[in-house]
Formats: C-alpha cells, structure tokens, sequence
C-alpha cells in the first residue's frame, strides 16, 4: 500500500483539526508533539491532545450548538477553523487558518508542521487575533483583500 505524500498528509491533517479525532489520530505520528509556543504548552502523544480537545471550555469543537442562558440569551460553540493556504515542501508545511470564537473573535492561526514516516510528528501553532488598523499608518499602507 503507497503511503500518501507529505502535502496530502499536511493537508488532511489541517482539515480535520480540530475534532475529527479518528482521522487525527491516523495522520499523528507514534510521537507526537503539539507545541503553543505563545501560551508555553507541550502536549505530548495523540491521546492528551485529544483530551485537551475534549475538555475545551464551551464543548468539543464541532459538537452540537449549545445555549447558554445569562443576561441575554446566546448560543455558544467551540471555535471553527478555516484552512487558508498550505505551503511548503519536503517534510515542513505551513498552514495558515481562520478561527472563530464563540464570543465573536477572529484569531489567525499558522502552524508548522513536520511530518515523519507520512505522518505529523510535531505541530507548532501560533494564535493571534485580527485588529484594526492604526490610523497613524494608513499614509503608508493599503489594506489587503481579506480571506
């Protein structure tokens, strides 16, 4: 049986992020490794990633929509994420997404992947939230078309 290649390993991987845990843990190799280097998180092995996916404020991504009652009714999901491109080659991939939280909040999110013997062997993922911007600058800059 062919192994698929790495692109194709990068890219189901990021497709299936972040709760298709049955594809995931098929495309995570025995020694997995997530890495949040903003927060300083390790998770090591496919099985603690998939708790802490599980275990996500709000519910597991890609769960059912919940309501949750308070001073005004609102309906709360974990968040979603978007693939918006995937670049690389060899055994390195940059993938850059979309995520939306369940408060409003946009986040862009890139991880780097490596991928060994066809599968993800470690993943570094950096989050940042999309903001206006600055006023001072606009003499310099255009504003780029959005994904």
């Amino acid at each position: 049986m062919k192994q698929p290649d790495n692109r194709t390993v990068a890219d189901s991987y990021c497709r299936a992020l972040p709760a298709e845990f049955e594809v995931l843990v098929t495309l995570q190799h025995p020694e997995f490794v997530q890495e949040f280097p903003q927060s300083g998180e390790v998770i090591r092995g496919s099985e603690n990633f998939r708790k802490v996916h599980e275990n996500y404020p709000g519910g597991i991504p890609g769960d059912e929509v919940q309501r949750v009652i308070g001073t005004e009714d609102r309906w709360a999901v974990a968040p979603t994420f978007t693939l918006v491109k995937l670049s690389g080659a060899g055994d390195t991939f940059t993938a850059e997404s979309k995520a939306w939280y369940p408060d409003g909040s946009e986040y862009r999110v890139v991880s780097i992947l490596e991928i060994r013997d066809s599968k993800v062997l470690r993943a570094r993922t950096y989050f940042a939230p999309e903001f206006e911007p600055p006023t001072w600058r606009a003499e310099w800059v255009e504003l780029a078309e959005t994904s």
